[in-house]
């Protein structure tokens, strides 16, 4: 029996954001917790009586089912007992058993790892902001870890792309479960240049209960975090807030103390957040620990010489080099803002293929998102 199974098994029984690292530290490993009888389980005083229920209940057999799945699909499994297993992760409170990867995170534990979290509906200047920091972090050295939603996420992801770094992408979902498929080519991307994880099994749907529980994934990868733009109910306020429980730095990009936006963002630096303008103010802050690891520049000069809020320009790719689709997409841009359903429109193409093709046309640096939803040209 592959010993993957039994990690699966485990993770399958206990369910996606358990507090299992009691449980994990009781026994010598995953196998030992399966062959044990329900006698030993109760006596180790560490399950609860649900989760002795499921552990009876699950047979081993559901495990293969999602090991034959990843294969099919080219994904693999990181079990906790794995040297590949995030060091970062396992030491908090409630690692996941498992990691569902598309891609490899065979680097992080060699790898300053920091997470960069926000609104899914940001500013135009907020959505600058995150894919500039996000691409200097990575083109120090920096892997870039967030969540793969719309708005700061996909900046966060998009910057390090740009630069040619690494980044991961934590779903609040399955790998192979259809959500938010406007982000799908971008998944994809992440997934050849660093990987997209999950607890989730493959195709467990989204809800608004599993993000919260993701989130500590992000925060527990990532030595620190960065908040940008966050209301006071955001999302990325629970990342944060995962960050201090799990002992990680926590930083915030301020904001406008007049508009609600900022808020969640501004609070962080009031109860202690380090506050950030440039990616330099997060070098300063780990170059001891990742000794010749993280190159430096003079970021801080840069933002001051360009002289706007947009993302650094990294190499791009000649118009000649674009596919024909892409070249009908671009030619459609002028001096104004475009919804990617106007350009369908326009061009007859569906509003899936416009997505990815602005997608691609964006990692490149021939357009940037912006604010409801559009696209401009840089």
């Amino acid at each position: 029996m592959n010993e993957k199974a039994y990690a699966v098994w485990l993770s399958l029984a206990l369910g996606a954001g358990a507090r299992c690292g009691e449980i994990l530290s009781a026994f010598d490993c995953i196998r030992d917790i399966y062959e044990s009888d329900m006698q030993t389980l109760r006596m180790s005083g560490v399950f609860t009586p649900r989760q002795l229920e499921k552990t009876e209940k699950t047979p081993l057999s559901d495990a293969v089912v999602q090991l034959e799945t990843c294969e099919k699909n080219g994904w693999h499994c990181v079990t906790y007992e794995e040297n590949e297993y995030p060091e970062l992760l396992r030491r908090t409170a409630d690692p996941p058993v498992v990691l569902y990867v598309n891609g490899s995170i065979d680097y992080v534990n060699s790898s300053l790892c920091f997470g960069i979290v926000g609104t899914r509906n940001p500013s135009n200047d907020s959505v600058n902001t995150a894919v500039s920091i996000s691409a200097q972090l990575a083109d120090a050295g920096a892997v870039i870890v967030s969540g793969g939603a719309l708005g700061i996420d996909s900046a966060a992801h998009r910057g390090a792309l740009k630069a040619g770094g690494k980044t991961i992408a934590v779903l609040g979902c399955g790998l192979g479960t259809r959500y938010l498929m406007q982000g799908a080519f971008l998944r994809e991307e992440i997934s050849k240049n660093g990987a997209v994880i999950s607890e989730f099994s493959p195709f467990a749907p989204a809800s608004k209960t599993t993000f919260p529980i993701r989130n500590r994934i992000i925060s527990g990868i990532s030595r620190g975090v960065l908040v940008v733009e966050a209301g006071e109910r955001s999302g990325s306020i629970i990342t944060a807030n995962c960050a201090m429980l799990q002992g990680r730095d926590v930083f915030a990009v301020p904001g406008s103390v007049v508009s609600s936006a900022y808020i969640g963002a501004n609070r962080l630096i009031r109860d202690g957040a380090s506050a950030v303008t440039c990616a330099q103010d997060i070098i300063d802050e780990y170059e001891a620990l990742y000794p010749g690891q993280l190159k430096r520049r003079d970021y801080a000069a840069a933002e001051t010489a360009r002289g706007d809020s947009k993302p650094a320009k990294v190499i791009k790719k000649s118009t000649a080099l674009m596919s024909e689709k892409e070249k009908t997409v671009y030619a459609r841009f002028g001096s104004e803002p475009l919804y990617p359903g106007d350009i369908a429109a326009a061009t007859g193409l569906s509003l899936g293929e416009v997505n990815e093709i602005l997608t691609a046309l964006e990692i490149n640096d021939y357009v940037i998102s912006v604010s409801g939803g559009r696209f401009t040209l840089i």
